[in-house]
């Protein structure tokens, strides 16, 4: 994959839409380019926690879906690229399509991107807004997600900062409340994710 612009990176809750964010000499059509090159079934080779510090490592998350599909998607005009987990060739290309008709489905992982960085790189980051415990939030993220492809061996790492707890806004845990949390922490732990090419989709 070569460079074709800078990277830019929004930040979501996994619960709402990616959204797109463009740096100077950037355009849509040069995401969409790299993504579409990416597109396929995949199977996964590995899936890892590192809890203990901002670096690979830790321990296996890899659960019953050993496949992963990676495919393109718009909201609002704006494109995007997901990774979802699935435990078969025909299952990826099932979820696949339960995405784009709205429906629902259990799923072991899943990261999206949105921007295309240095060298070609896919990029994105997101937040979460933890969960409720009364009237505290816990256990909030502030994620940056990194993909690369090399021949048919894909690679994505989302170096991950935990929030700290912030208190709740008439019993509601927000993004935007998730971020100022998490203003001063730095990245502590990391996700990655390994696979090679299967099958098109």
């Amino acid at each position: 994959m070569q460079s074709r612009c800078g990277s830019s990176e929004s930040k979501r809750s996994p619960r709402t839409p990616p959204h797109q964010g463009t740096s100077a000499g950037c355009s849509p059509s040069d995401f969409e380019d790299t993504a579409a090159a990416i597109e396929g079934i995949y199977r996964v080779q590995s899936y890892t926690r590192n809890d203990s510090s901002c670096q690979p490592g830790g321990e296996s998350l890899l659960g019953s879906d050993r496949f992963a599909a990676v495919f393109t998607g718009e909201v609002f005009g704006r494109p995007f690229l997901d990774i979802v987990s699935c435990s078969s060739a025909a299952d990826c290309r099932d979820k696949v399509a339960a995405t784009k008709s709205g429906t629902g489905f259990v799923i072991d992982f899943s990261f999206t991107l949105t921007s295309v960085g240095p060298g070609g790189a896919l990029t994105g980051a997101g937040v979460s807004t933890g969960f409720g415990d009364g009237e505290t939030c816990r256990e909030a993220e502030m994620s940056t997600t990194l993909l690369t492809l090399v021949d048919e061996s894909l690679r994505l790492e989302q170096a991950l900062t935990i929030a700290a707890d912030y208190p709740a806004e008439d019993g509601i845990c927000s993004t935007t409340a998730a971020q100022q949390a998490a203003q001063g922490a730095t990245c502590s732990a990391m996700e990655v994710l390994t696979a090679t090419f299967f099958e098109p989709l």
